[in-house]
């Protein structure tokens, strides 16, 4: 927070002697939205997602818990169908984030999240829940297996995707110069 303020009055500066900072600001603007770095407000989807009830549920234990690539899956179809911001239990995902099963939760961003999932994607509220409920897609499928699933789509812009928190770390990618 420190260095927003500190990198806000840089800007101010700037504006005062620079006519080309309203062009730059734009692209930072932009950068920071494909970066994540800022949260969004828009209209989409929410899916929730809860492990089922094992007590009525018969097959597989593993069948009707909601597992990391139960995940992923969701949240690529999502991308496939154009959303623009995704959050998992408030965990922004941005390009590099990793989402791997930890035990009985799961690791987004290195935060251990548990069931229920809440997936936010904003986007075309049509769209997305066209991509989901495809006929023997994926959600289709994790239903039947006994994960409960619930779509909501939101036609008035009250998703908020909050911004990433963590920090980029690049350990083999540098700047070519």
């Amino acid at each position: 927070e420190t260095k927003e303020e500190e990198l806000n009055e840089l800007r101010d500066s700037l504006s005062s002697k620079d006519n080309n900072y309203s062009g730059l600001s734009n692209k930072l603007y932009n950068y920071n939205l494909l970066l994540g770095s800022t949260e969004l407000v828009g209209k989409g989807i929410i899916i929730t997602l809860e492990d089922g009830d094992s007590s009525i549920i018969k097959g597989f234990a593993s069948d009707y818990i909601v597992h990391d690539g139960d995940i992923l899956e969701i949240i690529n179809s999502l991308k496939n169908a154009g959303a623009e911001a995704i959050s998992v239990n408030g965990q922004r995902i941005i390009n590099t984030t990793a989402i791997t099963c930890a035990g009985n939760v799961i690791l987004i961003n290195g935060e251990k999240i548990a069931a229920p999932f809440v997936i936010r994607a904003i986007g075309s509220p049509l769209s997305l829940y066209s991509s989901l409920k495809i006929p023997g897609g994926y959600l289709e499928r994790v239903e039947e297996g006994g994960v409960q699933v619930k779509i909501e789509q939101v036609d008035k812009e009250t998703i908020v995707i909050p911004k990433y928190e963590g920090v980029y770390k690049f350990k083999y990618a540098s700047i070519y110069e």
